[in-house]
């Protein structure tokens, strides 16, 4: 794909569904939406966002109907947006574009707050609701998601924002979640995310949210943590973009992809470093299989291991002949990720 098209700038809304040109013939009985976000908004001020993944987040929804498509997007009304907007600058940091709260910061006032009750900013003020990774169903609620704590509610026909953003660990004890949850035959979605403030040590902690419908409450309000796996490392837990699911079984894949919390915890308050760069490949360390049982969230016992391998995507998972096959797209290292 040409960087013209990966780094378009869409900061143009397109409030009103606009009728499409169809070429050929769409079947009269194919009726629905097809909502997809992404990064959108490349350009703030005289700052541009470094990463692919970085731009402010733009939804976008076609619209089916007696062979005609309308086409509407807007961008997402998030705290990164608002504050971008109200700043002319880029504020909050991304997973590859540094941002700055406040210019006026100094080191020493970040190394102050370290040590002195009260000085401190509220610690959620500086982490992104970009939501421009996927989109989903919970019950009938949509909600944008990225692979923060936040997720944004949207309206599926306006493309509007509504409320407030769901602060994901006010409902279950983690500190970052997938955006590519699986959804059960009932409704019921499955997640990944991270808990690096377990009592023994970071933790994978499985996330299952019943569907929620009729109802103005988030649907994360019945969350619970289905699961909780130990990291290899205390101070060096994968990254993990997605995980793979079958009938009755979750796979989880620990990569030699893995967060320095001591790169991480020193960027938060000297702000010189992106999510990107605390991020560190283990050659010739051994990728790591875990298999939990979908419905009690027991782990099994047998661990498996192959060599290193670096996945964003999982395709498939499926049992076969008593075996488990497991379809990821694979790299021999995370080159791809700076490449983008």
């Amino acid at each position: 794909m040409e960087d013209s098209i990966r780094f378009r700038h869409c900061d143009k809304p397109t409030l009103k569904p606009k009728l499409g040109t169809v070429k050929g013939v769409i079947p009269s009985w194919l009726k629905g939406s097809l909502i997809r976000n992404g990064s959108g908004i490349r350009h703030v001020g005289n700052e541009t966002y470094d990463h692919l993944f970085d731009g402010l987040a733009v939804i976008h929804r076609f619209y089916i109907n007696n062979g005609q498509v309308t086409y509407n997007s807007r961008q997402l009304d998030s705290e990164c947006y608002n504050r971008a907007m109200a700043a002319q600058r880029i504020v909050i940091s991304e997973f590859g574009t540094l941002g700055m709260p406040d210019p006026c910061d100094t080191y020493f006032a970040k190394f102050k707050s370290l040590f002195i009750a009260g000085e401190e900013k509220p610690v959620d003020d500086d982490i992104s609701d970009n939501c421009g990774v996927n989109v989903g169903f919970y019950g009938d609620q949509l909600y944008a998601m990225t692979e923060t704590v936040f997720t944004r509610r949207i309206n599926p026909e306006t493309l509007e924002t509504i409320g407030e953003r769901t602060r994901i660990r006010d409902y279950v004890t983690v500190n970052s979640a997938t955006a590519h949850p699986h959804v059960l035959e009932d409704g019921t979605m499955l997640n990944m995310g991270s808990n690096y403030r377990h009592n023994k040590g970071p933790h994978y902690c499985i996330i299952q949210v019943p569907p929620s419908y009729d109802s103005e409450e988030t649907a994360y309000k019945g969350a619970k943590i289905l699961a909780e796996i130990p990291c290899s490392s205390k101070l060096y837990p994968s990254y993990y973009h997605s995980f793979g699911m079958t009938e009755d079984k979750i796979i989880f894949i620990e990569q030699p992809f893995y967060i320095s919390i001591p790169r991480f915890m020193v960027s938060q308050y000297i702000r010189t470093k992106t999510i990107k760069e605390c991020l560190v490949w283990q050659p010739n360390t051994k990728t790591k299989f875990h298999v939990v049982c979908r419905k009690t969230g027991q782990i099994h016992p047998i661990l498996y291991e192959t060599d290193d391998l670096f996945t964003f995507h999982h395709a498939n998972a499926y049992e076969e002949d008593g075996n488990l096959i497991v379809d990821v797209t694979g790299f021999d290292d995370a080159n791809v990720l700076a490449n983008l």
